[in-house]
C-alpha cells in the first residue's frame, strides 16, 4: 500500500545560466547554439513535506545539457546534481532526498549525478545576493528600470510556480564537481518568489 504525502513549499528562487543577456528559454525560444548549463537555488521560507516542517532548508541544483531547443526542455535535461543544506535534521534529510530527486525539475533529468548534504549560505548586501556552497557559488545583482529603483520584472511567466520574477545580472557563478569546472561572468539571472504544492 502506498501512502500519499501532501507537500507545500514557499520561498525564494535564484537561477543563473551561461547565457549573456537573458536566456531565450524564458521566452519560449530556442538557444542560439549548444545546450546550456545552470545553477538553480530554492530557499524554503515556509512549508512542509508530508507534514514535516522544511523552513530554512536550501536546495541547489546544477543542471547540464539543457536544450538547445525550447521543445527539448519538455523532454528533460541531460543530467544534473542535487545539493541540500546540511542544517536538515535526520528526519528532514530522509524526506528531502526522496523529494529532491522526484520534483523541482529533477524528475526530467536523464541522469542524476547524485545528492549531497552540504553547508549552503545566502547573504544580501544592497541589491546584490550571494549564495555559496563547497562546490558552487552564485552572485546576482538586481537590474533596475528607468526610475533607477524598481527592479525589471517578467510578468506572466511560463512557470506558474514563480511570481515576482526580477531580472538580474549574474556577476559570477562557479561550479566544480563530478569532473566539471565551470566559471561564468555577467550572464543571465533571475530571482523570484515560488509556491509549489502537490501530492506524491
Amino acid at each position: 500500500m502506498t501512502t500519499q504525502k501532501n507537500w507545500e513549499l514557499k520561498g525564494t528562487y535564484y537561477e543563473c545560466c551561461r547565457i549573456e543577456g537573458h536566456c531565450p528559454l524564458w521566452f519560449g525560444r530556442d538557444l542560439w547554439e549548444e545546450p546550456c548549463t545552470n545553477l538553480a537555488t530554492w530557499e524554503i521560507k515556509e512549508g512542509h513535506i508530508g507534514g514535516i516542517d522544511m523552513k530554512g532548508i536550501i536546495i541547489m541544483l546544477h543542471g547540464d545539457k539543457i536544450g538547445p531547443k525550447f521543445a527539448d526542455c519538455v523532454k528533460g535535461f541531460g543530467e544534473g546534481a542535487v545539493y541540500i543544506s546540511d542544517n536538515a535534521t535526520p528526519e528532514q534529510k530522509k524526506m528531502l532526498k526522496a523529494f529532491a530527486t522526484t520534483h523541482l525539475g529533477v524528475e526530467g533529468w536523464v541522469k542524476n549525478l547524485g545528492v549531497k548534504f552540504v553547508p549552503i549560505k545566502i547573504s544580501k548586501k544592497a541589491s546584490t545576493y550571494r549564495i555559496t556552497m563547497p562546490f558552487g557559488e552564485q552572485q546576482f545583482t538586481l537590474t533596475f528600470g528607468g526610475d533607477g529603483k524598481t527592479p525589471i520584472r517578467m510578468e506572466n511567466a511560463q512557470n506558474p510556480a514563480l511570481s515576482n520574477i526580477k531580472f538580474c545580472n549574474t556577476d559570477v557563478w562557479k561550479y566544480s564537481d563530478y569532473g566539471k569546472k565551470l566559471e561564468f561572468h555577467n550572464t543571465s539571472g533571475e530571482i523570484a518568489d515560488f509556491t509549489i504544492k502537490g501530492v506524491n
